[in-house]
């Protein structure tokens, strides 16, 4: 089983409007037997994390799953408990417009163990 967290992300709104909206994760798996894959997502609320996100699925060899999650909090991070180290995951934070928030992007070399 391994473990990866994208850490905490500041999402803090300037001029009144957030970096990101949605964050958009995108999950690949390069095993030659499915994996278990569980997403946690969690928002800061003053010194408390607080799970808002709670999914578990099956994903099959050579399988890609895409998932897109409401993050309109100052603060977010999301976890990641997966079967197998075949499987990569990458993040990509958007805006309202659907743009690419480069600031909020991590791809799987970068979303760190725990």
């Amino acid at each position: 089983m391994a473990s990866l967290t994208t850490g905490l992300i500041d999402n803090t709104a300037v001029s009144g409007v957030r970096p990101s909206t949605t964050l958009s994760v995108l999950i690949s798996n390069d095993d030659i037997t499915s994996a278990s894959v569980q997403i946690e997502g969690f928002f800061q609320s003053g010194s408390t994390k607080v799970q808002y996100v709670q999914e578990l699925f099956s994903l099959p060899a050579g399988g890609v799953a895409s998932r897109n999650y409401n993050v309109q909090f100052d603060a977010f991070e999301f976890q990641f408990i997966v079967s197998s180290s075949a499987v990569n995951v990458s993040v990509w934070g958007k805006d309202s417009a659907g743009n690419l928030t480069t600031a909020q992007r991590l791809v799987a070399q970068e979303v760190n163990p725990f």
